[in-house]
């Protein structure tokens, strides 16, 4: 019913068009990624973060209330030693659910602008690099995926994760493959602090992913490299499908397992690394494989008998992690369209 046919005055009647035409305040230009170059480098050990203030209006980190003021997260790992009159290196970070890029059934992730610690900065308007910053949901299970996955990074050697020229001779492939970085390079596995100043953590290992608990301690955040988006193996040639594959048997020759090999866990890029980022093109691409979460290396393994998710631990542990290994192969061959007698 409208004003008029009640009696009212036609001047009260709101006018929804507009209401509509409303629009939120402008947001802050730090949150924005336009313009902003991916950070492709090592972080010098120098100047990386040891504290990670995280500006989040959105609340994507999960605090018991939505954050007003940026909030305090230490780094986990890597472990850097610092001189004991060191000056802490801070780094600020800008989450922001307009920038979430991918989802998963234990996590979000988002392209976050970041500021490094003075005084390094990048040639972009507001000196910010671009990061992937990875949260874990409100279940235990889920963050005990996110601890292990800072671990297994905090484990990669940086070779893995740097750009070569040449060609690898990979056992299973029949001709070379590009030497690539096999994994995205690793900015940090950061904590928030709890009230007491420590840093906050959940880890239940003894709980099952059928019924999780739910956790109010807000997310940890594991920063990394962007590196794409999924494969379509389907629109490869052989050569694309071959390097995607060699990926994984180069970390299963190095004993580690990404457990949980799926094609939207092989991300692709405009390549090679190696160009300026204006000389990269899709015909050469770079590949790199993601999400850690399940995965672990045969030293962690065989000392970790909360490795229930493939029954690791026990004395047939190493029969165990081979046969792991050797799974993730058959589910690469079968993601990746890569026949058995091609190879």
């Amino acid at each position: 019913m409208d004003a008029e046919s009640s009696g009212g005055d036609p001047k009260d009647k709101v006018d929804d068009t507009k209401a509509a035409q409303v629009t939120p305040p402008p947001r802050d230009p730090l949150f924005s990624v336009k313009g902003l170059p991916k950070l492709e480098e090592f972080i010098p050990e120098e100047y990386f973060p040891d504290e990670l203030l995280v500006h989040d209006p959105d609340n994507t980190t999960l605090q018991p209330e939505t954050p007003t003021k940026p909030i305090r997260y230490l780094r986990c790992h890597p472990d850097i030693k610092r001189a004991a009159n060191a000056e802490t290196r801070v780094a600020h970070l800008y989450l922001s659910k307009e920038n979430r890029f991918g989802a998963g059934n234990h996590s979000y992730v988002y392209r976050a602008p970041l500021t490094l610690p003075a005084p390094l900065s990048a040639h972009s308007p507001t000196g910010q690099v671009t990061v992937a910053a990875k949260l874990a949901y409100s279940k235990c299970t889920a963050r005990n995926l996110l601890r292990n996955e800072g671990e297994v990074y905090n484990s990669f050697p940086k070779w893995i994760q740097e750009e070569y020229c040449g060609y690898n001779i990979v056992p299973q492939c029949r001709f070379p493959v590009p030497a690539t970085a096999i994994v995205p390079k690793f900015f940090g596995y950061y904590l928030p602090i709890d009230e007491d100043g420590d840093m906050a953590e959940v880890h239940h290992p003894k709980c099952d992913e059928r019924k999780p608990c739910t956790v109010k301690v807000p997310s940890p955040i594991l920063l990394m490299e962007e590196c794409g988006t999924p494969v379509e193996p389907s629109q490869f040639t052989i050569d694309q499908r071959t390097e995607c594959f060699s990926l994984i048997l180069r970390l299963h020759f190095m004993e580690l397992i990404q457990g949980s090999f799926y094609v939207r866990n092989i991300m692709i890029q405009p390549g090679p690394l190696t160009a300026p980022p204006e000389k990269r093109t899709l015909d050469t691409p770079s590949f790199r494989i993601i999400d850690f979460g399940r995965g672990a290396s045969w030293d962690t393994w065989r000392k970790s008998p909360s490795m229930a998710y493939y029954g690791g631990g026990g004395s047939d542990s190493r029969l165990e992690f081979l046969s792991a290994v050797g799974d993730e192969v058959v589910r690469a061959r079968k993601e990746l369209l890569v026949e058995d007698f091609g190879f």
